[in-house]
């Protein structure tokens, strides 16, 4: 029981960091969201939004929709103050919310961190390990066991003779002799 206890608590540990920081990004978005809307509500100048054409197919295709009063395209969040219909083309007046642009990018950032899908994370440590691995190998080394015909069993530890064995060697000429 207190070997569980104590695996729940270092799993939380780990993911807590992750979880909390997550949750704080959200928590400003959504207040983001909420300034921006009563930015809408009373009213911005024309010259501030952006107007932006689709045909109903890409509009289907292209964006992906937060609610129906938002959406990301081209990886930046718009939020529609208007839309029209002319035939097969679809006009939305849209105000670029740089502040959700940058926070989507955060998360994006942070979720390819936290699961080792961040390029510039992942080359950073392959670097790291090359350089740590230069303390230990500095050529490389390719060793294959192979059977020999004067190999013999020894025993390395009395009380343990199954678990504990290497194999010697006998070399293959006689040791120099000095004189």
């Amino acid at each position: 029981m207190k070997e569980k206890i104590i695996s729940i608590s270092l799993l939380f540990i780990l993911f807590a960091p992750v979880v909390t920081v997550y949750l704080y990004l959200q928590f400003e978005k959504s207040a983001i969201q909420r300034e921006i809307k009563w930015k809408l509500i009373a009213g911005m100048d024309q010259e501030e939004l952006i107007l932006l054409k689709f045909s109903k197919k890409e509009a289907e295709t292209k964006l992906r929709w937060e609610h129906s009063k938002e959406f990301e395209y081209n990886d930046k969040m718009y939020d529609i103050v208007s839309s029209e219909i002319k035939g097969d083309s679809i006009f939305y007046r849209c105000w670029l919310d740089y502040e959700e642009t940058d926070l989507n990018k955060k998360l994006k950032k942070m979720v390819a961190i936290a699961f080792d899908q961040d390029e510039d994370h992942r080359e950073a440590q392959e670097g790291f390990y090359t350089y740590l691995w230069s303390f230990f190998c500095t050529a490389p080394f390719n060793w294959q066991a192979t059977a020999s015909q004067n190999a013999q069993l020894v025993f390395q530890d009395s009380m343990h003779p199954n678990i504990f064995n290497s194999i010697r060697l006998t070399p293959p000429t006689p040791p120099p002799k000095y004189s």
